[in-house]
């Protein structure tokens, strides 16, 4: 939901984005943010040459906000997955077309939610 929030009355950004190295998300050094998002979430090799890269274009602030938001979206994932907390109807209702058009049902993550597998 946050993400479907955060990026409502801006029609300038696409999701897709945000699921597709590939595609033009529309936000300001989308493709730097996401090289390291995906680099910190995978513990990759590259994660200190990304980490550069978004210091080189925005700035030691950035690392830091970058970091910090990955880590606490890390700690949403894992509790709700712990708990297999469900979406209530409400928020299925309201995310079921974004939810489609990224993938985001299919994600392995799904089974470990309560009667949504």
């Amino acid at each position: 939901m946050l993400l479907g929030r955060s990026s409502e009355g801006n029609d300038a950004l696409n999701l897709n984005g945000t699921v597709s190295n590939e595609i033009d998300s529309g936000v300001e050094h989308g493709d730097v943010l996401l090289r390291y998002a995906d680099a910190a979430v995978r513990r990759g090799p590259d994660l200190a040459e990304t980490r550069e890269a978004l210091n080189a274009a925005m700035g030691p602030d950035a690392v830091v906000d970058c970091a910090a938001t990955i880590a606490n979206f890390q700690r949403m994932v894992r509790i709700a997955d712990g708990c297999g907390i469900p979406l209530d109807s409400f928020s299925r209702r309201e995310s079921e077309k974004w939810r489609d058009d990224l993938g985001i049902d299919s994600f392995r993550s799904r089974e470990n939610t309560f009667g949504q597998s």
